[in-house]
């Protein structure tokens, strides 16, 4: 039943993924930031139930989409006019396509589950 929940995120994040590739970056980050605190939802809900050496993997990724997050503050600004530092939207980039694959990864895992 608590597969339902990861509905709601790949829908958020596929419309984030076509905001990004017509250019549209604001509304991109409105979805990313939508589909992260699903996900956070999502596995706060279900801690409990998670193993013990799966919470610690679960904590990491929730991390490291925050500092995604932070990161894509920042290439926002940048490309709004905004110049701190140039290499921020690569940064973003980078830790964007990392945060992908973790989340890939972690979605693997949790539909291969075997939980008693």
């Amino acid at each position: 039943m608590s597969d339902l929940l990861l509905i709601l995120p790949a829908t958020l994040l596929g419309l984030a993924l076509q905001a990004v590739h017509r250019g549209d970056y604001r509304r991109h980050a409105h979805f990313m930031v939508a589909a992260v605190a699903c996900i956070a939802l999502g596995l706060c809900l279900n801690y409990p139930g998670l193993p013990a050496p799966v919470r610690p993997l679960a904590m990491t990724l929730l991390g490291l989409l925050g500092v995604t997050a932070l990161l894509g503050r920042g290439a926002l600004a940048w490309r709004e006019g905004h110049p701190r530092f140039a290499r921020v939207p690569r940064l973003h980039r980078g830790m964007g396509a990392l945060s992908l694959v973790g989340l890939a990864l972690g979605l693997g895992a949790w539909l291969l589950r075997r939980w008693h």
